[in-house]
Formats: structure tokens, sequence, C-alpha cells
């Protein structure tokens, strides 16, 4: 086998190295966004730009699209002891040899076949790599060499060896870069916090962040949800008129509105001979009367409000940051209806919004589980499918029929008041 210790594997530098120095750049890669662009820009989209950017992509072998290809060459034996050659002769000693060149597509990020992976084995393997270039995969080749009289076995030997090492160091690999990938969102979820703070402490800019909602003194907390991100398409381009900094509702705070909500809907449910006797619009005044109650606005005491006949807004100046519609299950049909009165109100860049579904007249509550998902998956205007969240709650988000940069964030409850049925 070929031995030229430049063409050794994961050992040009430390795999902990880069990931930590990758870590600390975040805060400076946020701040580097032009400002516009960042004040144009919902914190998830924000968050899953920069995930797509800084996600590093874990080596993967494809053994099974290995190709091979066999050559005639020298090589020199003059260290191999188990073969005769008088003393008098100091030099290379060729002699006719197989030269075997396998070549396997691997996906993942090329940089890491330099790094040393934590723990490191010290045995290095040895092969070259070709990176990918646009959509085809890159290559790792091995290439192993022997004299003609060479027993077959023995290529088969040093290619196991070779694969057996190379294996071993991805693996490792493996582990570290789940771990930074995993972390990933969390980084950058806390320097574009950092990032709002410091507009609105250096610019005065007291709407960045939120809307501000005073908790009620004495009201319970309530425990945030995590979010699983996903990576969607890069930042859209700042607004050429520049970027005028928009109220709106903070993760946090959405995510307690949601717990609120989410307490509601579970009361309903224990009680369903009671409250299925409720309309839309009583049903929404229950919940709109406990969001009230842990948190208060301005002049009024209110900061959720109704506007028309079963929707929660949170309003500034005519626009809406948070929208919660109430709906009783009527079929596919008018669930997306009610997607599209929710994209047909002013709302802010970042808006967010829950809709929320009472099942009252359907029995078979376990199949609306999965109409109600498979129906929203049709929507036209759908952006991206965050995930199930817990039973009976989907997370997506939207986009504006009239702005494609305007999008929604929309958290579906379920609700079973059915009381004719218990599931």
């Amino acid at each position: 086998m070929a031995s030229d210790s430049r063409n050794r594997l994961f050992c040009e530098g430390e795999l902990d190295d880069l990931l930590w120095t990758q870590t600390r750049s975040i805060p400076e890669i946020v701040s580097s966004i032009p400002t516009d662009q960042f004040l144009g820009s919902t914190d998830q989209r924000l968050v899953h730009h920069l995930v797509s950017r800084l996600r590093i992509v874990p080596l993967t072998l494809y053994e099974d699209n290995a190709e091979m290809e066999q050559n005639e060459t020298l090589v020199d034996v003059s260290g191999d002891r188990t073969r005769y050659w008088s003393t008098d002769f100091d030099g290379p000693r060729m002699v006719p040899a197989t030269e075997v060149i396998i070549t396997i597509p691997y996906t993942g990020d090329p940089q890491l076949w330099k790094l040393k992976p934590n723990p490191c084995r010290h045995s290095f393997p040895v092969g070259s790599i070709t990176p990918p270039r646009g959509e085809q995969a890159g290559t790792l080749i091995i290439t192993i060499i022997k004299p003609h009289d060479a027993d077959e076995e023995q290529f088969r030997k040093d290619l196991d060896k070779t694969l057996s090492d190379v294996h071993d160091h991805i693996k490792t690999q493996h582990g570290q870069v789940e771990r930074y990938n995993d972390e990933l969102p969390e980084h950058i979820r806390a320097a574009i916090d950092a990032r709002r703070q410091r507009l609105q402490q250096h610019e005065g800019l007291s709407a960045v962040l939120a809307i501000p909602l005073k908790r009620r003194e004495g009201a319970p907390p309530i425990k945030p949800i995590k979010v699983e991100e996903k990576i969607t398409k890069p930042l859209p381009p700042p607004p050429k008129s520049g970027c005028k900094p928009e109220p709106g509702i903070t993760d946090e705070l959405y995510d307690n509105i949601l717990a609120i909500i989410r307490h509601e809907g579970r009361t309903f449910e224990t009680a369903p001979a009671t409250f299925a006797k409720f309309k839309e619009n009583e049903l929404r005044e229950v919940i709109l009367a406990h969001l009230n109650g842990h948190y208060r606005g301005g002049a009024t005491g209110e900061t959720f409000r109704k506007s028309g006949k079963t929707d929660i807004r949170i309003e500034d100046q005519e626009r809406a940051a948070f929208i919660g519609e109430c709906k009783v299950w009527r079929g596919t049909k008018q669930l997306l209806q009610a997607v599209d009165q929710l994209l047909g109100y002013l709302t802010w860049r970042d808006c967010k919004a829950s809709l929320i579904i009472f099942n009252k007249y359907t029995k078979g509550f376990t199949r609306l589980l999965k109409t109600v998902p498979e129906a929203l998956s049709t929507h036209p205007l759908l952006v991206n499918y965050c995930g199930e969240q817990r039973r009976g709650e989907w997370r997506y988000i939207f986009r504006s029929a009239e702005d494609e940069e305007r999008h929604i964030l929309v958290h579906v409850f379920l609700f079973n008041i059915c009381h004719n049925e218990r599931s």
C-alpha cells in the first residue's frame, strides 16, 4: 500500500478547535447581517438561515457505489527483508507490481477528513480526497500497490484495515458534530437576542423586541416548550427604503400565551358536557378572560382584545402582533378558510398566531388528529411545517398572499369537547 505520509487522513488539526472557533464566531456573524435585513427578518427565519449556514454535515461513505481501477506499475521492495538481494548494491529495488485504485463516494464537509476526532486514534488511514462539485459527491481514493507475486488476499486485508480506520474516525467525529449541531440553534438565538437588545439600548427602539407585556403580579409561571428548528431558504433582501422596526412578541411570551391557551383547552376537555354547549364566541371569551388575567396592557388594562366574532388580538398602530382564532371543527374546507382568514389580517412582519379548533360534533377524535395536519399541509401559502409539538398541536409558517416576505407563525390546537365520545 502507498504509505506517503502526506496522504494521511484525520491528522492536520483538532475537530474540537474548529467547533469551538465556529461557536465563538456566532455573535460576530449575527452582527454582520445588515441592520435593515436583520430587522426585516423574524427570529425564526434568522435562526433557520444561520443554522443552514453554520451547520456541519458529518461524513458518510457510500461503499455500495465504490469503483475499482487496476494498473501495472513498479514498486520498490528494497525494504522487504523477505526478498534476497546482494549486499553490494545500495538503492531502490524496483519490481513489477499491480496498482489497485478504489474510489468511494462520500457526502459531508470535506474539511472533516483533515481533523482529529476526540478521542483520537493513533493509527491514521492513508488516502486522498476530492471535494464535492455541485451535485456530484466527493470521493475517497484508496491506492494499494503490491508486487506482482503478492497474494490477492493481501489486497483485501489492506483495504479492510484502511476502511476500518476510516470508519472509526468518522464514528467518533459524528458524536462531536451532532452535539455541535444540536446546540447551534440555542447559540444563534442567544446572539440574536443580544443584538436586538443592543439595538434597543443604543438606538432607543423600544419596539424592536416586543410590545410591552407586563405580567400581572401573582400570575402563575408557565414553562415554555422547546420548538424544533428547520432549515429554510436564505434571508430576504432588505427593503430599498430601509426597514422600520416593528413591534412583535418574543418567543418566550408566545410560548407563555400558548401554555395558557393549552391549559384552558385541557380544562374544557375535562368537562365536555359543560363546554360543548358554548358557542365559538363564548369559548373565545373564556380564553380571552384568562389571557388578560395573566397580562395587562396600558390605559385599558387589557392586552388581548377581541375584533370581530372569534379572534383574539394584540394590536399596536392598527396592526396585529398576535392573533388567536377560535373555530369549531366543521371539516377541512372550513379549516383552510380559517387559515386564509388569519393570513388576511393586517399583521406585523414578525406575527405569531394560534388557530384554536374545538371538536364538538365529530366522533372519532383519533382520526381527526390525522386529518387536521394532512389538510393544513395542502395550503398553497404554507412555507414550512415545524412539526407536531405534542398530541393535538402542530406548528406552521405561512406567508401573506400580498407580501411573500411577511410570514405568520401559526400554532394549531385541536381540543376534543365532543361529550358523546371520549378518545
